[in-house]
């Protein structure tokens, strides 16, 4: 052993640890809101929640493989890692450059079952279930490819050295095609939702809160850019378990954030329920109870038992609830993407009373 050379024992291994931990709860609590919203307050849930269900279970897998590589050597520094730790670090990162991936896809799927049921208009159903179909494939696709590039199959194989593909434009065509798909997944209901007749301010509101629900093409895109710039680092530094750990944050951060913009829509009603002098309810009353997603059951009858009176109650969906703008006023046209309404309400009435008569109404309105 050279008496010159000098080990360095630094680490940055915690930071990568706390990181990755960090933004996996922030994602998981926000799943937990995602499902009580659903499950307790609205009793209803859909494929797109299942689905960003699966991509937490993913982002789980992919933080604690960030946690064994770092075990393993990953934040140190190239000579203070020895040659079996530095190949369990590598089996942990074809883990972590996998799930990753998967996980990513699975959220983009969530996002088109979203607008499936959002939007019942017959181009958007097909337009969002032929892309199901294309990132489906291309999860298969970009899993193989990664599968197949040198690193790190080839240090955990050998001999796969003569067939691996190159890992940095492997790498760098994975990341470009999932922001070309972002982008175009974002811009699918924009069509829909700019030909809404609405006045130009309230047609702006709608596009916002189009931009905040699908914040993961936005936000996300710019944090898979800046990821790009630091792939180069990994696979090419000759102190890549020091200096790899960029990769490692942004992919966990990227894949945390995507699964916290997709539940950020949802949790409208439960907001609505903390902050009721926010205005974040859509409903006309605020004493309103939020029943059930869609359906005429939503309009049973509910005491308050502590003054006796009937309340105000009214069916109401998510989407309602996240984009209540689009709601006709009197005397407008229903908008296109807006395509199904269903209300009930009952008006305060004193039970006490025994000479009134209740008088429910019901409305549907479809088109």
């Amino acid at each position: 052993m050279d008496a010159n050379k000098v080990i360095r024992t630094e680490t940055r291994g915690p930071m990568v640890s706390g990181i990755a931990i960090g933004f996996t709860v922030a994602a998981f609590v926000a799943l937990l809101f995602r499902f009580y919203t659903r499950l307790f307050m609205l009793k209803n849930t859909g494929n797109d929640d299942w689905t960003i269900l699966a991509a937490t279970v993913l982002s789980i897998i992919v933080t604690i493989s960030t946690g064994y590589e770092v075990k393993n050597g990953m934040g140190r520094h190239q000579e203070n890692v020895g040659a079996e730790e530095g190949i369990e670090q590598l089996k942990f990162l074809l883990v972590s450059v996998i799930c990753y991936n998967v996980g990513m896809n699975v959220i983009k799927i969530s996002f088109l079952f979203q607008y499936r049921r959002i939007f019942n208009l017959k181009w958007v159903q097909r337009i969002c279930f032929w892309t199901m179909l294309y990132v489906g494939a291309w999860c298969i696709v970009q899993a193989i490819l990664l599968g197949l590039s040198c690193l790190p199959i080839s240090f955990i194989q050998p001999k796969t050295a003569g067939i691996c593909l190159d890992t940095l434009p492997i790498w760098y065509f994975s990341s470009g095609m999932s922001m070309l798909l972002d982008i175009a997944i974002f811009a699918i209901p924009l069509p829909a939702v700019l030909k809404l007749q609405l006045p130009f301010k309230q047609k702006i509101m709608v596009l916002g809160i189009f931009s905040l629900g699908f914040f993961e093409p936005n936000s996300v895109c710019v944090i898979s850019i800046y990821r790009m710039f630091t792939l180069k680092s990994a696979v090419e530094s000759t102190d890549p378990s020091w200096e790899n750990i960029g990769a490692a944050i942004w992919s966990s951060i990227e894949l945390n954030v995507a699964i916290i913009a997709s539940c950020l829509p949802t949790l409208r009603p439960l907001l609505a329920k903390l902050l009721p002098g926010a205005g974040l309810s859509s409903a006309r009353n605020d004493r309103s109870t939020y029943m059930r997603y869609g359906s005429a059951s939503a309009a049973q009858r509910t005491r308050d038992n502590n003054t006796n009176k009937k309340r105000v109650t009214r069916s109401i969906s998510t989407e309602e609830l996240a984009l209540k703008e689009m709601a006709p006023s009197p005397g407008e046209s229903i908008p296109s993407a807006y395509t199904q309404i269903s209300t009930s309400r009952q008006h305060d009435i004193d039970w006490s009373d025994k000479s009134r008569i209740m008088v429910t109404t019901e409305t549907s309105i479809k088109r």
